[in-house]
């Protein structure tokens, strides 16, 4: 099933009675109040439109960035994806967040998606039933706030989930809230946590004080970042961030109410998917035949964090790597795969902004 079609087709059956200017103008306004990047003083979605404007304007392009950091962190070899069972959205509103982690892993039964808008859970709910997919059919919906929430709602025997997930929410949090979120995500979470921001510096920066709150307690990166230290861009004379996009199919509702004509866009985003330390790691037991997960992601696959550029006989590639194999510190460079790598140049062709590539021993 494609999850990402039927999102789409029950936004437009929400929005069949009404009208698209009404659905526009809250748009605009919501437009002007996310771009501020502040902590909001009372909820943004006041208004049963507002919720409606924000599930078509937003949720499409949330569903795509959290899809392609849950993917990241299933591809990451530290993660068995295969046997997820349970998430907490926090901040979930509408459920974008749990629509994604639906599309990736299929093993989910259930969903737990806290919010503080009555109005955006009411209609997330509504949009979960029409899905076709029973773990949203099922999924627990419950109102609070940061620091209120009962965070094991839903999950099994309340113990916890597999995943819990932060998405588009420490922008309207105060640098207080935001660690307070991030700290409820790590007490919901039972094996990893996956927070998403917008692709900006800001979002980018809140994305890194996440990342250190989590390392500090002993959290481990699956991605994006192939190590556990500090980010290289950092160090960059030049200022930088990393940050990658996901392709959104527009729908002719979204194209009215955005004003845009082009049938798709390109949703930029920053993320981090962490884990814990897990047992059969510390064990040194692989988790799969062939996967030695007695190493940490750093150890293996670089990755891309700009376009690749392929030209005649050679791709040139930016990449983030670790330094070495003690995967403690990490290092950006250019990286040339030519045609005689082989196996390895096609790996390359094949590549985009945003995948792992193997680019060989390192250390």
């Amino acid at each position: 099933m494609d999850l990402a079609m039927s999102l789409r087709d029950a936004l437009e059956r929400e929005a069949s009675g009404t009208a698209i200017k009404q659905l526009s103008d809250a748009v605009t306004r919501l437009s002007t109040r996310y771009r501020a990047v502040a902590a909001a003083d009372e909820p943004i979605l006041a208004r049963p439109v507002d919720v409606l404007a924000y599930a078509h304007y937003r949720m499409p392009a949330t569903f795509g960035a959290v899809r392609s950091a849950l993917r990241a962190l299933a591809d990451s070899g530290v993660f068995d994806a295969d046997s997820v069972t349970s998430m907490v959205d926090l901040g979930g509103g509408t459920g974008a967040a749990a629509w994604a982690a639906a599309d990736v892993f299929e093993t989910l039964r259930d969903i737990s998606v806290l919010d503080q808008v009555p109005a955006a859970l009411d209609l997330g709910q509504r949009l979960a039933r029409a899905s076709g997919v029973p773990a949203l059919e099922r999924t627990v919906w419950q109102e609070g706030r940061v620091g209120s929430w009962n965070v094991t709602v839903g999950a099994p025997s309340g113990g916890g989930a597999d995943l819990a997930a932060v998405s588009y929410v420490l922008s309207e949090l105060s640098p207080q809230q935001a660690d307070r979120i991030v700290a409820e995500a790590t007490s919901a979470a039972t094996r990893a946590v996956v927070i998403v921001e917008p692709g900006t510096p800001d979002g980018y920066a809140r994305i890194l004080r996440a990342r250190d709150q989590l390392l500090e307690q002993s959290w481990s990166v699956a991605a994006p970042c192939p190590h556990q230290g500090a980010c290289p861009l950092l160090a960059k004379t030049e200022p930088d961030w990393c940050h990658f996009a996901a392709r959104v199919n527009r729908s002719s509702v979204h194209r009215q109410i955005k004003g845009g004509e082009l049938s798709h866009e390109d949703e930029k985003f920053s993320y981090v998917a962490m884990v814990r330390e897990p047992a059969h790691v510390a064990q040194g037991v692989p988790l799969r035949d062939g996967v030695d997960l007695t190493q940490r992601p750093s150890e293996r696959d670089a990755r891309i964090i700009r376009h690749p550029k392929k030209n005649k006989g050679f791709v040139e590639l930016q990449v983030c790597e670790a330094l070495d194999a003690s995967g403690l510190a990490g290092q950006v460079r250019r990286a040339v795969v030519t045609k005689k790598a082989g196996p390895a140049y096609k790996q390359a062709r094949d590549a985009g902004w945003g995948d792992a590539i193997d680019l060989g021993a390192r250390g």
